[in-house]
């Protein structure tokens, strides 16, 4: 079975004999695969692949092979992940072949205290494979599983949570720039929203003499990057607010008026 994007996942009836099970824990350097076998239900079946789809894919043959030579087919694969900073693109990849994926709320997976002491990625590998034969058992509250969005609905959010980002960014530079004036105590920014006043001329030197050189061009850069937050954060509301007055707005449309909204 594939998941159509979008769609909650449902438990169905399962075939251990003829279903290989897969819980992958990804990460930048490597994928730890845990998995069940079919004919090898007692064999714990781990590896540590390179973090590639193609990697993934040959060791999901070589479970197949294994599972042919205790005597059984592989009729069906269920694969499971963690929702987070990769996104859904690996599901959607899998579904291309055929592969029944199940995006999971870290969140929701139930960990014990001890386990987590000698956290590593193959503990969390077993975890997230028990949990899925669990979930699969039809026992809902084991987990939740995220629904799988649609390419370009998942890529409508970037906007929207891209510009909280720098938001939340911007911060830093203003807070920094209202705490430098009591270092020096004789010079003064203009505000960083006046654009059409250069840089170098936002700086007003005090009674006290000019302002040391390393300490202005310090200022200088603070100021430069703080221009380059707000006319990004500018640059994304004009795209969104384009989306939002088109007439005839798709889902994914949609989907940012609703997160502008909240």
């Amino acid at each position: 079975m594939t998941q159509a994007p979008g769609a909650l996942p449902t438990p169905t009836v399962l075939d251990y004999e003829r279903t290989l099970i897969l819980a992958i824990e990804l990460s930048n350097t490597s994928w730890v695969l845990a998995a069940q076998i079919p004919g090898l239900p007692g064999v714990k079946a781990k590896r540590s692949i390179e973090p590639t789809p193609e990697a993934l894919m040959a060791a999901i043959e070589d479970y197949r092979t294994r599972a042919v030579k205790a005597g059984q087919n592989v009729e069906r694969v269920v694969a499971i992940y963690e929702a987070g900073w990769s996104g859904f693109w690996l599901a959607r990849w899998l579904a291309q072949y055929g592969i029944e994926t199940h995006v999971i709320q870290a969140s929701s997976v139930p960990v014990d205290r001890r386990a987590r002491r000698a956290k590593s990625d193959g503990i969390d590998a077993e975890l997230l494979l028990r949990t899925l034969l669990a979930w699969l058992r039809g026992e809902p509250r084991v987990c939740s599983m995220v629904p799988i969005p649609a390419e370009a609905d998942e890529d409508a959010r970037r906007r929207v949570r891209e510009r909280a980002e720098l938001v939340a960014e911007r911060v830093g530079p203003r807070q920094s720039h209202r705490r430098r004036p009591g270092d020096f105590g004789r010079w003064r920014i203009q505000p960083a929203t006046a654009r059409s006043t250069p840089t170098s001329r936002r700086i007003a030197d005090g009674s006290r003499g000019s302002l040391p050189t390393h300490a202005r061009a310090k200022i200088v850069r603070m100021l430069d990057r703080l221009e380059l937050l707000l006319i990004q954060i500018t640059e994304l509301e004009k795209s969104r607010d384009a989306v939002l007055e088109d007439e005839n707005p798709d889902k994914a449309a949609s989907m940012i008026s609703n997160s502008k909204l909240r």
